[in-house]
């Protein structure tokens, strides 16, 4: 039996059954994992799927060094709607060839689906398990970031996410009907700044992490 050590990423969508338009939100979430499969397609091993209705999704990387990339997409995409995620370093020894993550067992996957009850236990969004204390901080970081997001209000999430595309603040003022200065000010209670400083390090960590992890062949 064929088996191989790889990165399995699982994500369960909080609170699944009072989401109202089920058909919206999967085809959004359709959407938005198909782009991810093409823009982060080197460093997947079988695609981004919905698994279990709409009530979890998966994914074997090959690497994790956009793995906290890969989540605040999702997460920004689903919004108002939530989802906990579990990457695991282990061991898949069914259909593996396959590449196709419906298909697939092995410890990796039951590793992720306990670790994904203790997240909703703990009431956090993410962990992960990489077989040493590297993890950890990473870990920490990561749900103190998003943790720090879920306060945003929903006007807030709005603002932030126009400013991230568009980067001008009279731009966004007009589509909001709001001031420069209105903008401005969201930005700053929301500590936006710092919280992009500290996410561009955060990517910086894990890219490091992962170089000293993944195997160069």
């Amino acid at each position: 039996m064929k088996k191989e050590l790889k990165f399995v990423l699982l994500a369960d969508v909080v609170c699944s059954r009072k989401i109202e338009n089920r058909d919206d939100f999967q085809k959004n979430l359709v959407k938005v994992l198909n782009e991810i499969n093409k823009e982060y397609n080197e460093g997947i091993y079988a695609n981004f799927k919905i698994l279990k209705g709409l009530d979890e999704i998966g994914a074997v990387l090959e690497n994790f060094k956009h793995i906290y990339k890969i989540i605040s997409r999702i997460l920004d995409r689903i919004y108002p709607n939530s989802m906990r995620f579990a990457l695991v370093y282990d061991y898949i020894d069914t259909a593996l060839d396959s590449k196709d993550i419906t298909r697939m067992d092995g410890p990796a996957f039951h590793r992720a689906s306990e670790m994904i009850s203790s997240l909703k236990e703990s009431k956090s969004f993410f962990d992960m398990s990489i077989n040493d204390e590297g993890a950890k901080p990473i870990s920490a970081l990561i749900n103190l970031i998003l943790l720090f997001k879920d306060r945003w209000t929903d006007r807030q999430h709005k603002v932030i996410n126009e400013y991230e595309k568009e980067l001008n603040q009279k731009k966004v003022a007009k589509k909001f009907n709001l001031t420069q200065q209105g903008v401005s000010q969201i930005l700053n209670r929301t500590k936006w700044k710092q919280i992009n400083n500290l996410e561009n390090q955060l990517n910086d960590i894990i890219c490091n992490y992962n170089e000293s992890v993944v195997p160069v062949e």
